[in-house]
């Protein structure tokens, strides 16, 4: 009788095998992993190093300064919204430039995602793309050009100088519900900010660190609306520019936060500079967003928040160690993945 039953039980799952890609989130039997399944496991990829394509494409690093500069010049807004490209890239399905994907017939992709909509610059990475492929055609992937962007925009804002590993490889598949399940939310509080960190391989430390990237970049007052609603709980400490935000977002109250939907700076004392009066400015209770303020609010985080407040060569250095952990995560190497050959078109 046993027997009997674990033969229908081995049916069972033999056939849920062959209904179900192993590995698929929708897979029932995923958690079994390979080797239960007596396939052959999945030869090791080799890591991310520095310097991957000091041979291959010598040109690289000069092509992405040269063409950096260039769209600096043409908007100043430039450094936060690549920076931003790069930290949803990562966040969604790792660092493998499935936000830069377009939507097809069959798939939406992550790009168009509600809360992608507001991302900006995929020409910037597509132009530099175009340049890097004349000069070293099929070598570099689309993954490692966002991240050396990235670094690159750093600097330009007057940042540290930023050392990126390279060898990522490109993804093939990019989904709207990746992004919309993995990215954090402007309205969370610590708790749920902190296991959105961690569901993506990062920490509390990261997240305190990583959000001062927005000392440049832009923000929707739509992102920042429930800090009027007093069912929110998120007050401004600094009531007079909380005032001053709704007065902004509103017109003066002659339309509402939703409809107009304007945008604002994260950092109003220096919102071009890469630097740390973010910090400063939750401190003194001007936080912009309730995910900003809340990590001076809480004391598990506000203790960083004072150091870094206080200390820019503590900041950067951070800054440089986080970006490297994230620049990281869930990346494709050696064979796997693809080298396209335009950022935004599926190989």
């Amino acid at each position: 009788m046993a027997r009997i039953r674990f033969q229908q039980t081995l049916i069972v799952l033999l056939s849920l095998a062959a209904f179900f890609r192993v590995g698929d989130a929708g897979c029932p039997i995923a958690s079994l992993g390979r080797r239960s399944l007596k396939q052959a496991p999945v030869p090791a990829q080799p890591a991310l190093i520095f310097g991957f394509y000091d041979l291959t494409c010598p040109t690289l690093n000069s092509i992405i300064d040269t063409r950096m500069r260039f769209w600096v010049l043409q908007d100043i807004r430039t450094p936060g919204k690549v920076l931003r490209l790069f930290f949803h890239d990562c966040f969604a399905a790792g660092c493998e430039a499935s936000i830069l994907l377009n939507s097809t017939a069959e798939f939406a992709a992550e790009k168009d995602a509600p809360i992608s909509v507001t991302l900006d610059k995929f020409q910037v990475i597509e132009d530099i793309k175009s340049e890097v492929e004349t000069a070293c055609p099929g070598i570099v992937s689309c993954a490692d050009i966002l991240a050396l962007a990235a670094a690159k925009a750093v600097e330009l804002a007057g940042g540290p100088i930023l050392v990126t590993e390279t060898g990522r490889r490109d993804g093939v598949v990019s989904y709207l519900a990746g992004a919309t399940a993995s990215m954090p939310l402007s309205t969370q509080k610590i708790p749920d900010l902190e296991a959105m960190f961690v569901q993506a391989g990062l920490d509390i430390n990261d997240l305190v660190i990583l959000s001062g990237a927005h000392t440049i970049g832009e923000v929707h007052c739509s992102n920042f609306a429930d800090r009027f609603d007093p069912a929110a709980n998120s007050p401004f400490g600094d009531v007079s520019f909380g005032q001053e935000l709704l007065a902004f977002c509103t017109r003066n109250g002659a339309g509402d936060i939703a409809t107009l939907n304007l945008k604002t700076f994260m950092d109003l004392q220096t919102p071009n500079s890469f630097d740390i009066s973010y910090y400063v400015n939750l401190i003194i209770g001007r936080g912009v967003m309730t995910s900003d303020q809340v990590l001076f609010n809480d004391l598990r985080t506000q203790p960083m928040v004072r150091e870094f407040a206080a200390n820019r060569t503590l900041f950067f250095e951070s800054f440089q160690a986080s970006m490297l952990k994230m620049g990281r995560l869930h990346v494709l190497t050696g064979t796997n993945g693809v080298i396209r050959k335009q950022c935004g078109v599926y190989p």
